[in-house]
C-alpha cells in the first residue's frame, strides 16, 4: 500500500514554496525605502507604522505574484483584480484601519500603496513565469 497524503497539505506546501521563491526578488531595503518615501508625504512615519506598512506591502506583493499566472495565460489585469478582490480589499481595509487616525483622506493613499505593491508582485510574478523560474 502507498502513503496517503492530503491535497490540502500539498497545496499549502506548494503555496509556501511559491511565496519563498517570489520573495527572493524583493529586498527588505527596497521595501523600507519605498515605504518611507511614499508615506512621508502624508504622515510622520514611526516604527509601528513601518511594521504595519511593510507587512501589508509584502502581502499585497505576494497576492500579485500568486495571481500573475492568470495574466500569463491571457487574462487582463482587471479580470485578475476581480478574481482576488476579497484579499485585495481586506488589505486595503486593514491598512486604512491603522492609518485613519493620522488624518482624513488616507483611504486613497492606502489604495494607491496597496495597488502599487500588487502591481509590483504581478510584474515580478510574470517575469518568473516567462523565465520559468517558478
Amino acid at each position: 500500500m502507498g502513503i496517503l497524503t492530503s491535497f490540502t497539505a500539498k497545496k499549502i506546501e506548494k503555496q509556501l514554496t511559491d511565496e519563498r521563491n517570489a520573495l527572493r526578488d524583493l529586498s527588505y531595503r527596497e521595501l523600507w525605502q519605498r515605504m518611507r518615501t511614499y508615506w512621508q508625504r502624508y504622515i510622520i512615519v514611526s516604527e509601528c507604522i513601518e511594521t504595519i506598512c511593510i507587512d501589508v506591502a509584502i502581502e499585497a506583493y505576494l497576492i500579485g505574484a500568486h495571481y500573475s499566472r492568470f495574466i500569463y495565460y491571457g487574462e487582463s489585469k482587471e479580470t485578475v483584480r476581480r478574481r482576488c478582490i476579497d484579499e485585495y480589499m481586506q488589505l486595503i481595509d486593514e491598512l486604512y484601519d491603522r492609518m485613519k487616525e493620522y488624518g482624513d483622506g488616507m483611504y486613497d493613499a492606502c489604495v494607491r500603496y496597496i495597488d502599487g505593491w500588487w502591481k509590483e508582485g504581478i510584474e515580478k510574478g510574470l517575469r518568473r513565469q516567462r523565465l520559468r523560474l517558478k
